[in-house]
């Protein structure tokens, strides 16, 4: 049983298209506008348009597609069931009825509206996911801190805020790992995981949940010691090494994705939404 295969979030791809020289500010804000685009669209032409639009960008930073959706396979079971009480639970006045199946009742607009979740689900979790995998850890913090930093004035502490942010999402990988090695030590011990029904697997899961979060408690505990070993007392009066700087090619990809949004804006309005 291999998990970590399947986490694409967190994780950095090095590269040197003109997508990874972007700076991160930039990409953060483009990622802020097509997830408030994403959430604002009820149109399957406006979600084609995104498609097609995620799908440039994973070709122009040279990305394999595969593994650009690798991340997505894990959500897929949890999607279906979404989607089938969408289908069967959610009710509109003056609804087509598609079918029916003991008593339950399944609606086109219960259909619009699992498709609307499934399709909002899966684009934010890939705009996140291209974020992450073209943007070092190092360079998200800087960009994050940068933008959030305005809001110190008014006593909010970005550094800090942005630190927890990026520790969180580092942790991913990490207790991904942590539970792949406990599920392997179990297996090596007897315990079949892939068999019996569906409450007796869930069953074998929960024993592995225990020195799960014992480890992250550990592991959290040695972070906070070694931040108090190195006089850590947040962003105040720290400096930067590098200094983030906009070039031109930052300046093309803030047009681009503006005329993206205008064309979304015209999508949403000129066509019918689906619900």
């Amino acid at each position: 049983m291999e998990l970590t295969k399947n986490i694409t979030l967190g994780v950095y791809l090095p590269g040197e298209t003109i997508i990874h020289r972007l700076d991160p500010r930039t990409k953060i804000i483009a990622a802020t506008i097509l997830i408030v685009m994403l959430l604002l669209s009820r149109s399957y032409i406006a979600y084609a348009a995104v498609a097609f639009f995620i799908a440039m960008i994973i070709v122009i930073s040279a990305i394999p597609m595969g593994y650009a959706l690798r991340g997505l396979k894990p959500m897929l079971p949890v999607l279906l069931l979404m989607w089938i009480f969408q289908l069967f639970l959610f009710r509109d006045s003056d609804t087509l009825v598609l079918f029916n199946w003991w008593i339950f009742e399944a609606t086109e607009a219960g259909l619009h509206m699992g498709n609307l979740i499934i399709l909002r689900v899966l684009f934010l979790f890939t705009v996140t996911t291209l974020l992450t995998l073209t943007t070092s850890v190092v360079s998200l913090t800087d960009g994050l801190e940068n933008l959030l930093n305005p809001l110190r004035k008014v006593g909010v502490p970005s550094q800090e805020l942005v630190m927890t942010l990026v520790i969180a999402l580092r942790f991913v990988m990490i207790l991904a790992e942590e539970l792949e090695k406990i599920i392997k030590a179990q297996m090596a011990r007897g315990v079949a995981f892939d068999q019996g029904n569906f409450i007796q697997k869930t069953k074998k899961i929960f024993p592995v949940f225990l020195p799960l979060f014992v480890s992250a408690f550990k592991r959290a505990e040695e972070l906070i010691i070694a931040m108090e070993s190195r006089s850590y007392t947040g962003g105040k009066g720290r400096t930067k090494m590098k200094t983030l700087h906009i070039s031109r090619a930052d300046l093309t990809a803030a047009i681009t994705i503006l005329i993206f949004t205008g064309l979304m804006i015209y999508i949403n309005i000129a066509t019918e939404p689906f619900i």
